[in-house]
């Protein structure tokens, strides 16, 4: 097996070829002036089975023709197959027709990469985990809760109360709860499909200490609401904590303004918070089916 370090995911990959002891392919990448994309495999790779590392977070388009351009190469240049690690995979939102005549862009996204020969996709906390089973490729979906518990358990909470949104929320509070020998509720939230604004009802709850655990924070519009609830109800200590950090325009702005102590993250997608890595956990995986 060898892996390939797309240009998105440069610093997990590494980590991954690190805990894996296994080298990476480097991949040539420019833009030309007009801004379109320029890939080159610099390694041998004919009859190997390869395993690319590439995250679509933003700029989603660009990492996605990346990826596009990576899988049709690999396979052009002899590859025996070509599977894919993207961390966070985008265009998870949109997983069905929610007004008429709308795109399900997931679905197409998810076409492409069977048309182009893919083999396999790992990822990790899929926003849509109920669409793997109708996927027309295989979908692999790692969680990260783990990952995350193992690393606020190192933050030394006094009998903290883990909080998430929702029934898919519910499921993974309950899993870092369980980590940290610690209570967990959730809210319930619901979102305008046209003006996007969220509203949060949380049941009461005590306590003095938070952790907030949500998979994506975009905006952090469902995160700022939920904070203050909490603040409201006398919490003192609250983080803010996921998995994949979007963070788009002001939401760390407007998550620390609503009270939150500390935002932790993981290194799916780059960014300053990404505290905690899921690198081994992928590593984990990817020895169990190569070997």
């Amino acid at each position: 097996m060898k892996l390939v370090a797309g240009p998105a995911s440069r610093d997990i990959a590494y980590k991954i070829s690190s805990h894996m002891n296994v080298d990476i392919v480097e991949v040539e990448h420019k833009f030309f002036p007009d801004s379109e994309n320029y890939i080159r495999i610099k390694q041998p790779v004919k009859g190997e089975d390869v395993v690319i590392i590439q995250g679509m977070h933003p700029p989603q388009d660009t990492h996605i023709f990346q990826t596009f351009l990576l899988i049709d190469v690999l396979l052009d240049l002899g590859a025996n197959s070509v599977e894919l690690v993207s961390p966070y995979l985008a265009y998870t939102r949109q997983d069905k027709r929610f007004l008429d005549g709308e795109a399900v862009s997931f679905k197409a996204l998810l076409n492409i990469l069977d048309k182009l020969s893919l083999k396999k996709i790992y990822t990790v906390n899929i926003h849509c985990p109920w669409l793997i089973p109708e996927s027309p490729l295989p979908i692999v979906d790692l969680r990260g809760e783990k990952p995350l518990a193992q690393y606020i358990q190192q933050h030394h909470f006094n009998n903290p109360i883990v909080v998430s949104v929702g029934k898919k929320g519910l499921d993974m509070a309950k899993m870092v709860a369980e980590y940290l020998n610690a209570q967990y509720t959730a809210a319930q939230s619901e979102r305008d499909r046209v003006t996007g604004q969220v509203r949060v009802e949380l049941d009461g709850i005590p306590g003095v200490e938070a952790i907030v655990v949500d998979d994506i924070i975009s905006t952090g519009g469902t995160m700022v609401e939920l904070i203050k609830l909490l603040k409201k109800r006398g919490f003192k200590k609250i983080y803010a904590t996921c998995i994949h950090a979007l963070l788009v325009g002001n939401a760390v702005e407007k998550i620390f303004n609503a009270g939150a102590d500390r935002i932790i993250a993981s290194d799916t997608i780059p960014n300053k918070f990404a505290e905690y890595s899921v690198a081994q956990l992928i590593s984990e995986e990817l020895k169990k089916n190569h070997g």
